[in-house]
């Protein structure tokens, strides 16, 4: 049902360009960390460990243009999910999969 989309978390409708507090890219993820992929390399997002098994699994970054929640579902440290709510009440759902990111589902959250 994923539908394929540019994932445009530095697009200008989506979050400013200091989403990752200025943070430079790597070129690929390295150890610990949340790491997500997106234009430019790879980003390391602050997290917490949600599931108590030592290693940290969802990130949230937030400014005007919205809140983005990322998720390691397999515990190797690059975020498998992302979810955007946006101001206006609506919500999308991605997949990384396969090297690149894939728009699973959207609408409004009410």
């Amino acid at each position: 049902m994923g539908m394929d989309h540019e994932f445009g978390l530095f697009g200008p409708d989506v979050f400013g360009p200091d989403v990752f507090d200025g943070a430079v890219p790597a070129a690929e993820p390295g150890p610990g960390g949340l790491w997500v992929h997106a234009e430019g390399g790879w980003f390391d997002v602050y997290a917490l460990d949600t599931d108590g098994d030592g290693l940290v699994d969802t990130g949230t970054v937030a400014d005007a243009g919205g809140t983005a929640v990322f998720t390691d579902l397999d515990a190797d440290g690059v975020a498998d999910v992302y979810h955007r709510i946006r101001p206006g009440g609506t919500f999308e759902t991605w997949r990384f999969a396969e090297g690149r990111w894939r728009l699973m589902d959207s609408g409004d959250i009410a």
